[in-house]
């Protein structure tokens, strides 16, 4: 599916949500109290799908920004250094300019994240540190969000290169990192490589959370599963389906939709008659989606399933 579908699809179904919700608030007779905080809630849930839907918009757009790792014609720049380090007597070798420092790379005198992510994926003579090097000292000048979305964008355009980013590099640098954005991307990389067990290790991790007594810790777990797209991660979500807390309900539906497959059909099933009308609009929308899936979707990760919940990085 190209990259427009997936924007009209998650476009079009927040929406739908959206007035669904909507219309079995409208409903409600305005004299019962219990009915009147359904509505309240109901329409809590509302913003709370438009907040979604404008996330996934920018993600989508920034997804056709840097999809097919194209971010334009080689900066010429970059092609006039490469020419200088093949041949130093050439007139591009005298205006050459060094390799950027260490210093820089952790934020001081960068010019733009196009720049930065060429550094990450560059080894050359004046800066031989390996990936995890340049990432963990990027990271440790600012672990803000854009230098978490750059290191996770370079681990991704590394995924089929072994050469300058190895297996065990990639384990290091997600045992030296605790952003769960990062260990995630770097986790469902290992995971197109043959080994799943990082990505397993991140699902335990997060399943942990499920657990708290607060309903935020709750949705806010929920959510990190829904972005591995791993069928493992619905077998964690499936308790939170049950969970007392309708917005945790609501949450654990959305992620059981990102990560299930056709095996998971019945769990969504079983709220399909729930007394609230979003859970059961929302459960009869999961079971829709679940079963054009064969038992074996997302049992093995694709590259456009890393893409698709890739961090922002903020267009130069």
């Amino acid at each position: 599916m190209s990259i427009q579908a997936d924007f009209k699809k998650h476009l079009l179904l927040p929406a739908l949500i959206g007035a669904a919700l909507a219309y079995g608030a409208f409903n409600l007779t305005d004299d019962d109290f219990s009915q009147r905080e359904q509505i309240a809630s109901l329409e809590n849930r509302i913003l709370d799908l438009e907040l979604l839907l404008a996330q996934k918009e920018e993600e989508l757009a920034d997804a056709r920004f840097f999809s097919a790792g194209a971010f334009g014609p080689a900066d010429t720049s970059v092609q006039q250094q490469a020419s200088a380090t093949q041949n130093p007597s050439t007139p591009a070798a005298a205006n050459a300019q060094p390799a950027p420092s260490e210093g820089e790379l952790a934020g001081n005198a960068m010019p733009d994240s196009q720049q930065l992510l060429r550094d990450l994926g560059t080894r050359s003579d004046r800066d031989p540190r390996s990936f995890s090097e340049k990432a963990n000292a990027l990271l440790a000048g600012n672990l803000g969000k854009e230098n978490i979305a750059l290191v996770s964008k370079g681990v991704f355009d590394m995924a089929d290169n072994r050469e300058i980013l190895p297996d065990y590099e990639l384990e290091s640098l997600y045992q030296s990192q605790s952003d769960p954005d990062l260990q995630r991307v770097i986790a469902q990389v290992m995971a197109t490589r043959g080994d799943n067990s990082l990505l397993e290790k991140q699902i335990a991790t997060t399943q942990a959370r499920l657990g708290s007594d607060n309903p935020a810790t709750r949705q806010q777990a929920l959510v990190e599963l829904g972005k591995t797209r791993y069928a493992s991660a619905a077998n964690a979500i499936a308790p939170l389906l049950q969970d007392g807390d309708t917005n945790v309900k609501l949450d654990a539906l959305l992620a059981l939709r990102a990560t299930g497959n056709q095996s998971h059909v019945r769990l969504a099933e079983a709220l399909v008659n729930h007394p609230d009308p979003a859970v059961s609009w929302l459960a009869k929308d999961v079971v829709n989606s679940l079963q054009n899936l064969s038992e074996r979707a997302r049992t093995q990760l694709a590259s456009t399933d890393i893409v698709a919940e890739l961090p922002v990085i903020t267009a130069p």
